[in-house]
């Protein structure tokens, strides 16, 4: 795991650095402005009251362009940063190349509200190019998440925490691969957990938010809710029936397209003519304490009822891809009306998505190489939100830009449990 100065090759001097590196530094400029940095650094009370080596202005950009090099060392990254700093104006020629530990102590300073607001206030508009992002006038968004290794150093720890081994863990890095570990062993590295909001189609996170790895994906996407909007339709893998999650998500006037287990039993009570089934509200001499008046409830296969969200539409299919005798896929809607969202055209479209791969794999291996290496925890969030501001500002950057996914056979079912 890379440190501060230990990474990447021999430190190189400016008259080697590639056109395509130099380029590259350019095109940052021009997607992050010097004018924006500096009102992003006014908004969160970072403006210096005296001249330093590195300015914050200065270290943003370096927190940018660590992303952009990822097999570059501190060192490295500052003298490539340097030499691209000379061009401009505002920049005092002769300046001279910050060492790793100013490098360091700079961006503790910094912390990581300017990244975060820096990657709220460049949220882009709605994608125009491609079907994918649309479904009926709806733009298609989707909650993802992932678990990303981080440098095994106490303040990291102490903040992030550890998986402990449990049977066979699979790192979120290297699906295929896993290894054994005892129930009470803790794995290499610290983990951060991270949650957003990804326009399908492009890829592009709309909203994120990082925290320790005891934090639930679900308690993470409550900072995400607010950013739903009436014109969205989101689709969530990990969807859950809990009224209150699904309130807060339909909040904005958002619709919602959630899988949920497919043994998950449902009071099902009416069958609509595209396949699709309605639940039935809850009513007062329903065996539940927890259900509110109005609330559908949800009868485990245990035989204990729990609440679900207000009046649903239950979507169950197959696909020609899932193996023999495998339970169908169940998928629940705010979408009440058929002929506004017909079952095989949600299906198809979630299913498609599905296929499309994880909307985060751009922060971890191989899309390209990502390795975290900072050894405080405001210096891994800094990191985070650049590697996800550089995916939304470079989207045809080598590995970010996503597939077209196989278009998936959907059969819906027609006597769901």
């Amino acid at each position: 795991m890379p440190v501060p100065g230990q990474s990447g090759p021999p430190t190189h001097p400016f008259s080697d650095v590639r056109p395509a590196e130099r380029a590259a530094l350019g095109e940052l400029t021009r997607a992050f402005p010097p004018e924006l940095i500096d009102q992003v650094l006014l908004d969160c009370g970072r403006v210096e009251q005296r001249s330093r080596l590195l300015p914050a202005r200065v270290v943003v950009y370096f927190v940018l362009a660590m992303g952009m090099f990822a097999e570059r060392g501190y060192p490295d990254v500052a003298r490539l940063l340097v030499n691209d700093l000379e061009r401009e104006r505002w920049w005092p020629h002769g300046r001279q190349v910050p060492t790793a530990a100013a490098i360091g102590r700079a961006r503790l300073r910094l912390g990581p509200e300017p990244l975060r607001r820096l990657f709220q206030q460049t949220c882009p508009p709605p994608a125009a190019s491609t079907t994918d992002a649309w479904y009926r006038g709806r733009r298609l968004v989707a909650l993802d998440g992932t678990i990303l290794d981080v440098p095994d150093t106490p303040p990291n720890a102490a903040h992030f925490g550890r998986s402990l081994g449990s049977g066979v863990r699979t790192s979120p890095r290297t699906p295929a691969r896993a290894h054994r570990s005892t129930l009470e062993e803790p794995v290499s590295y610290p983990q951060a957990r991270v949650s957003a909001l990804v326009e399908c189609g492009t890829n592009a996170a709309l909203a994120a938010d990082v925290g320790p790895l005891s934090t639930h994906e679900r308690a993470l996407a409550e900072a995400i809710y607010p950013t739903l909007t009436r014109d969205m339709l989101v689709l969530a893998d990990r969807g859950t029936t809990d009224p209150a999650t699904w309130q807060a998500a339909r909040a904005g006037g958002a619709d919602l397209l959630w899988q949920v287990p497919g043994h998950l039993r449902l009071p099902l009570t009416a069958r609509l003519a595209d396949g699709s089934h309605l639940t039935r509200p809850a009513t007062a001499s329903d065996p539940t304490d927890s259900a509110a008046p109005g609330v559908p409830l949800v009868p485990t296969d245990r035989g204990r009822a729990r609440a679900c969200p207000a009046q649903v539409r239950v979507i169950d299919y197959t696909l020609d891809t899932d193996r023999r005798n495998a339970p169908p896929h169940r998928l629940l809607t705010s979408i009440l009306d058929p002929a506004a969202a017909p079952a095989a055209d949600l299906a198809a479209r979630y299913a498609q998505q599905s296929r499309s791969g994880a909307a985060l794999d751009h922060l971890t291996p191989p899309h390209p190489a990502r390795t975290l290496r900072s050894r405080h925890p405001d210096g891994i969030e800094q990191e985070i939100f650049a590697l996800l501001l550089l995916h939304r500002a470079f989207p045809a950057s080598p590995g970010a830009a996503p597939t077209a996914p196989v278009p998936p056979a959907v059969q819906l079912v027609s006597e769901p449990r």
